[in-house]
């Protein structure tokens, strides 16, 4: 009897050490995450308003310490020097922000609907018919299941190669080491009036898309094109919204993609949705097929213009410190605007956005160069 006991006790004393070990465990956890959210605060309130780049490093002393700050310039970027928050088992944390980009902008605007001004028009989502219905997921699975739809779940293990199956593992190892911690420290969300969150983080560069389909140049011939665009990608892909931030058709007509706003992260090109904003130009761009229109090459830049205005971005410098195409860091490069071919994984990449991208490029560049965009 006495051994029976002994036995127990020992099984019940594990259990309650397990108990003890997970409540730390938790408690750890909580602390991290007040953190970081206490520490973008800290530095979105007293660092971020400056247009500079910089490189935050911080090394983490006490959660009650003040931040003692020191600015120096290096060859590309400021470094901040923070002695700050939070006794921590993590060393230290470097984030790299982009010379080009504005925080305080982000911060004050994120979230907000962006449908133009008196120099330009942007035709809304309440305009060309959208149906907030869409991102739903109970509609959606009610379709679902008596209409056509795309498998459950994107799985790259059954749509790619072998070899693609392996670059998109890469490209995921290469976002956890280089972009995660960052992307994290930034990023906001907002619960839209179709009840679907949305997040947001910092946009660092433009991609360019086209959909692959229908050629349109009459008003209601396009919206109907866009609706279908917008049925396909929300509820047959389950997206529960339209994947592209704008959309222009054959006249040049500029219109609005998901709801999101500002700053959205949309859903357009793998492993490259976050930290951009995409334009789809509705047609079939590839060779031998639809034609871009000068009303089209118009509105893009135009379009062009008006975001980097709205989204505050410092194009004056030459280069930009952009994510690699496979995100194993950042590189200098003129490209801030690119095309969809250009981040493809694909053995064979695709051909979007039809057009070649240092064509388009020509045509947008050398009208920012003349415009009231340039200081």
């Amino acid at each position: 009897m006495l051994s029976f006991s002994k036995k127990y006790s020992f099984i019940a004393l594990g259990f309650f050490l397990l108990i003890a070990f997970g409540i730390f465990i938790g408690n750890r956890l909580i602390e991290k995450k007040s953190f970081y959210g206490e520490l973008s605060r800290t530095i979105t309130s007293s660092l971020l308003q400056s247009k500079t780049g910089v490189i935050i490093r911080t090394s983490f002393a006490s959660l009650r310490r003040t931040f003692f700050l020191a600015e120096f310039t290096l060859s590309e970027a400021n470094v901040l020097e923070i002695d700050s928050l939070n006794q921590s088992d993590l060393a230290s944390l470097q984030i790299n922000i982009p010379q080009y980009i504005s925080l305080t902008n982000f911060y004050k605007t994120y979230g907000q609907r962006m449908l133009g001004n008196e120099d330009i028009k942007i035709i809304s989502r309440e305009e060309w018919g959208a149906d907030n219905r869409y991102a739903d997921p109970r509609f959606i699975e009610n379709f679902c299941q008596k209409d056509y739809c795309y498998q459950e779940k994107y799985n790259p293990e059954d749509t790619f190669s072998e070899k693609e199956y392996w670059r998109s593992l890469e490209l995921l190892i290469n976002y956890r080491k280089n972009f995660e911690l960052y992307d994290n420290f930034f990023l906001q969300s907002i619960k839209k009036e179709n009840n679907f969150i949305y997040y947001y983080l910092p946009v660092e560069e433009i991609i360019i898309h086209h959909t692959a389909g229908k050629f349109t140049t009459d008003f209601e011939e396009s919206k109907k094109e866009l609706r279908k665009i917008y049925f396909m990608q929300a509820v047959q892909r389950k997206w529960q919204d339209i994947g592209y931030h704008y959309l222009i058709d054959g006249n040049g007509r500029i219109y609005e993609g998901n709801l999101g706003g500002k700053y959205s992260i949309g859903i357009h090109t793998y492993g490259h949705n976050k930290a951009t904003v995409s334009i789809s130009l509705m047609g079939d761009f590839r060779p031998n097929h639809d034609e871009l229109t000068e009303p089209m090459k118009k509105a893009l830049v135009n379009l062009v213009k008006y975001l980097i205005k709205e989204y505050e971005l410092d194009i004056s410098q030459e280069k930009f410190y952009l994510r690699k195409p496979d995100l194993s860091g950042r590189e200098w490069s003129e490209n801030i605007i690119k095309g969809h071919k250009e981040l493809d994984l694909k053995e064979e990449p695709t051909e979007c956005p039809g057009i070649e991208p240092e064509y388009l490029r020509e045509i947008i560049y050398s009208s920012l160069k003349t415009s009231a965009v340039y200081p």
